[in-house]
């Protein structure tokens, strides 16, 4: 009996000692040798990145003792002394002003006897104009307008952390309105755009986890939102005719004036280059640019070298004329759906002659083109 009372007591002891062990492990990170006590330490401490910036964070402290925090950077050469009466659940800090490089920083609470916790360490980036550069502006496909002045401007896929475009133009006032796109849309309407102006737009970033929104400088537009002049009245003649598709492709002129894209000209078989398409659009028009649609099988697709010219006088559909002055354009058809062709400045006239100079169908002169867009402002 003697004996077990005895094991017992040995085990109690050793209970007891081992609980004063755990106890002192709790208070060990607040008690030095001679006797000190170390205030709270900032709890969950955390950097966000900013735009030469960084922000501090750490939960608020259970400890009422504490009166404030000092910050330090740069080897401790640089501080902060941050007051902790009036912060609330989470503790925010803002170090501005900093350089577009990595920090890293000590954090110390101070209690109301002055005593000094142990520090916090943290280590954040800041970013800044090297970012900016490295960043990729969202670009433009298409900026349109239409007969009510309302915009349509439609853009290429998004870009890396991509928050949103802006787009800067001039409405019918005379006044600047300002509008935004979210990148996961294409399409960004315009109302109420004046005809001819230039307009202005810029991509704004913001990086993983980065607390600011940073725009790149503004670019202005090469162009106005540009108009597609209704085709209703206009005619088309060319040399020597047409030659009939007999797969209802029709053949004739004037249905590169119909809107659709299955139906076109065909030069007359066996009549020689250079071939040529006249239009007349009714009206002096000011001409910025055309779009040719080459047929959608690539092997009738006979474009090659093509002049245009512009004139206030008929012209008649023929080879090229001293009468009709110098060429606007000469390009070559680089192949693909459609034929952009724009001009070194814009030009009005109400006669265009498409003159086709040679043909990928050599030594055939076939020629053939299914619509042609005229554009303005």
């Amino acid at each position: 009996m003697k004996k077990i009372i005895y094991l017992l007591l040995i085990t109690f002891i050793a209970g007891y000692i081992s609980s004063c062990k755990d106890m002192d492990g709790i208070y060990q990170e607040f008690i030095v040798p001679n006797g000190l006590k170390y205030p709270q330490r900032p709890d969950s401490l955390k950097v966000l990145a900013g735009y030469n910036r960084l922000r501090l964070t750490w939960l608020e402290a259970k400890d009422p003792s504490l009166t404030y925090a000092m910050v330090y950077w740069n080897n401790y050469q640089d501080s902060l002394k941050v007051n902790l009466d009036d912060q609330k659940d989470t503790i925010v800090v803002d170090i501005d002003n900093l350089g577009e490089s990595t920090y890293t920083f000590y954090v110390k609470t101070f209690d109301k006897q002055g005593n000094v916790s142990i520090p916090t360490e943290v280590t954040g980036t800041a970013y800044g104009d090297n970012y900016l550069m490295g960043a990729t502006d969202r670009t433009i496909v298409s900026a349109l307008r239409d007969e009510n002045k309302n915009g349509t401007i439609i853009w290429n896929n998004k870009t890396s952390d991509l928050v949103y475009s802006e787009v800067r133009y001039v409405i019918s006032s005379g006044e600047t309105r300002t509008i935004r796109i979210d990148p996961d849309e294409s399409t960004l309407i315009c109302p109420d755009i004046k005809p001819g102006e230039l307009f202005e737009y810029r991509s704004v970033f913001l990086p993983p986890n980065g607390i600011d929104s940073v725009g790149r400088e503004w670019r202005e537009s090469e162009k106005p939102f540009m108009y597609k002049y209704p085709r209703t009245g206009w005619t088309a003649e060319a040399r020597n005719g047409n030659h009939g598709w007999g797969d209802g492709g029709g053949g004739q002129p004037v249905l590169i004036l119909d809107g659709n894209i299955a139906t076109g000209w065909h030069s007359r078989v066996g009549t020689p280059l250079p071939q040529c398409v006249v239009v007349d659009m009714k009206q002096l028009l000011e001409v910025d640019n055309l779009i040719i649609y080459p047929p959608t099988p690539v092997n009738w697709r006979y474009l090659n070298n093509i002049e245009i010219y512009i004139s206030d006088a008929p012209i008649t559909p023929d080879a090229p004329q001293p009468s009709w002055g110098e060429p606007v354009v000469q390009m070559q058809y680089p192949g693909g759906d459609s034929f952009t062709i724009n001009f070194p400045t814009s030009i009005t006239g109400q006669f265009i002659a498409v003159v086709f100079l040679d043909s990928k169908a050599a030594p055939n002169t076939y020629i053939s083109f299914m619509e042609l867009e005229v554009y303005g402002y």
